[in-house]
C-alpha cells in the first residue's frame, strides 16, 4: 500500500446502526459519474426497511466524495454482494443473495432520476429456509422491478463485471457473474439494448467460493 496516496479522514457517516453483526448486511463499492462512488447496504435482517426510504439499508446510494452529500438510488435490496456502473450505457447493475433461492441480478437504467424498488422483502423468488413463503412471486404485478435474473436454487451470487467487448468469434455484450456456493463464473451473454438474455454459459470451479472477479482490460 502507498500511504502517501491514502486518505482515512471520514467523509460520510449516518446515525443508522444495527445492533449485532449478521451476514445480510451485504455492501460493494464502486466508481461512479459526476465524482461520486456507489455504494450498496444490505437490510441486516430488519424486517420491512428495505422498503422505508427514510432508512440507508437495502438501498445503492451515491456518495459525493468532495461534499460527502449522499443520493438514494435504489432499494428493496437484501445482501447486495456484487455492483458495477456501466458509464458508456449509464446503467447500475447489482447482485444479491436471496434468501433459500432467488438470488438476483437487477438492472437499473438510472431514467427520470427515478428511485427504482426491487422488491426486498415484499416480492422474492426464493422462500424462508424453514419452508414458509412469505413472498411475492411476481414483482411487477406488484409494482417493483423484475430481476434481469435471477436462480433458484441459489448459487451464493458474489461479484459481477462487464465486457463490452468480444470474448469469441460472436462477439457481443457479456456479463460474468462470480458465485459461492456453486463454486463457478456464470457467462451471460445480453443483447444491445441490456433487456434480454442471449445465451449463457457456465465456468465451474471445483471446490472454489469465489468472492471477487475482475478483469485486466489491457489484455
Amino acid at each position: 500500500l502507498n500511504f502517501e496516496n491514502l486518505d482515512f479522514e471520514l467523509f460520510f457517516e449516518t446515525n443508522e446502526y444495527w445492533e449485532d453483526y449478521n451476514v445480510f448486511s451485504g455492501g460493494r463499492f464502486s466508481k461512479y459519474k459526476d465524482g461520486k462512488i456507489l455504494f450498496s447496504i444490505g437490510y441486516s435482517s430488519v424486517k420491512t426497511v428495505a422498503q422505508k426510504i427514510d432508512s440507508l439499508l437495502g438501498k445503492i446510494i451515491s456518495i459525493d466524495k468532495l461534499t460527502s452529500e449522499h443520493e438514494i438510488i435504489s432499494m428493496g435490496h437484501r445482501n447486495p454482494q456484487g455492483l458495477f456502473y456501466v458509464e458508456d450505457l449509464n446503467i447500475v447493475i447489482n447482485t444479491e443473495h436471496g434468501p433459500k433461492g432467488g438470488d438476483e441480478i437487477n438492472i437499473n437504467f438510472l431514467e427520470n432520476d427515478k428511485i427504482l424498488n426491487f422488491g426486498w422483502d415484499v416480492a422474492s423468488y426464493g422462500i424462508e429456509y424453514d419452508g414458509s413463503d412469505p413472498y411475492k412471486d411476481s414483482h411487477a404485478k406488484y409494482g417493483f422491478v423484475e430481476p434481469f435474473k435471477y436462480y433458484v436454487p441459489s448459487i451464493g451470487i458474489s461479484q459481477l463485471v462487464y465486457m463490452p467487448n468480444g470474448i469469441n468469434s460472436e462477439g457481443g455484450k457479456h456479463l460474468f457473474v462470480s458465485s459461492l456456493r456453486a463454486t463457478s463464473i456464470y457467462v451471460i451473454k445480453i443483447n444491445e439494448k441490456f433487456n434480454k438474455i442471449l445465451d449463457e454459459d457456465r465456468i465451474y470451479f471445483s471446490e472454489q467460493r469465489i468472492r471477487d472477479i475482475a478483469y485486466d482490460e489491457e489484455n
